[in-house]
């Protein structure tokens, strides 16, 4: 079994003209390890959705902190953690995407990485963080849109 490698830790505040940075950060270590550059367009949207999500509901307008943002590389898996220190503690029923159906703005962040990636999860948050998204994804499996 090959060994785990930590490809990222970046820490920062959970506002949305922070995300730029962040996709590219995130393209950057996507470059080392996918040759598909659709794969790669896919997850840094996946994972920037998820930012957008502790964002706006983890966080909200009455609260500021930080995100963290792990990548872990094991083989052909990938793992991407966000940690958040809100104080809203996110229930995985709430991980919920709107009937796709039902036409109007936003609200399909959640379909969306969940379409993308092959694993999602709220995973048990240590030292006092609020919440913690753990999504997974094997680099040799297809996404719907490859």
């Amino acid at each position: 079994m090959s060994k785990t490698r930590k490809l990222l830790a970046l820490q920062f505040p959970a506002r949305s003209e922070n995300m730029g940075n962040v996709r590219q950060k995130l393209r950057e270590v996507m470059a080392s390890c996918s040759k598909s550059e659709t794969m790669t367009n896919c997850i840094v949207l996946a994972v920037g959705e998820a930012c957008m999500n502790i964002i706006q509901h983890a966080y909200g307008k009455e609260e500021q902190g930080d995100i963290i943002l792990e990548v872990e590389k094991q083989g052909d898996n990938m793992t991407f953690r966000l940690t958040d220190f809100a104080h809203h503690k996110t229930r995985a029923e709430q991980l919920q995407s709107r009937p796709l159906d039902e036409i109007r703005p936003g609200g399909l962040g959640c379909h969306i990485i969940n379409e993308i990636m092959d694993e999602v999860q709220l995973v048990e948050c240590k030292n006092g963080c609020g919440n913690v998204l753990q999504m997974k994804k094997c680099l040799h499996r297809q996404t719907e849109s490859n």
